[in-house]
């Protein structure tokens, strides 16, 4: 799984999301969008992060590769775009410049190329 923490995502904040965010509990959280609507920009960050983290895990150190930089995916879905992914889910939720801030800081941190988590692997 990802080792990014939130507070790096969140310009330093660590933001509990309340239980009308959605279910924080469930292996792959999804956010209440009426929600996710009308909360303060650092919380709607956390929210999309957290639905992002439960579903794709940084490529790098996720997915075996040689010391040229190929990887090997075998039965592993390609690599997905975190900016792509995030806009198709959240772009018609949050403000365009959260959105960009969250995928601006991921891409400075891990890359834009993330690789999907197997529901296997959540359990574990």
């Amino acid at each position: 799984m990802t080792t990014i923490a939130t507070d790096e995502l969140t310009d330093g904040q660590l933001v509990d999301l309340p239980p009308e965010a959605g279910d924080v509990n469930a292996p792959r959280f999804e956010p209440n969008d009426d929600w996710l609507r009308n909360t303060d920009a650092a919380s709607q960050k956390t929210a999309m992060w957290r639905w992002f983290a439960t579903r794709y895990e940084e490529l790098e150190t996720s997915t075996p590769h040689n010391k040229e930089g190929n990887f090997f995916f075998g039965r592993k879905d390609p690599p997905v775009s975190a900016q792509g992914v995030l806009r198709e889910r959240f772009g018609a939720v949050v403000p365009p410049e959260v959105l960009a801030g969250l995928v601006s800081a991921l891409q400075a941190k891990a890359g834009d190329a993330w690789a999907k988590v197997e529901m296997d692997k959540l359990s574990s």
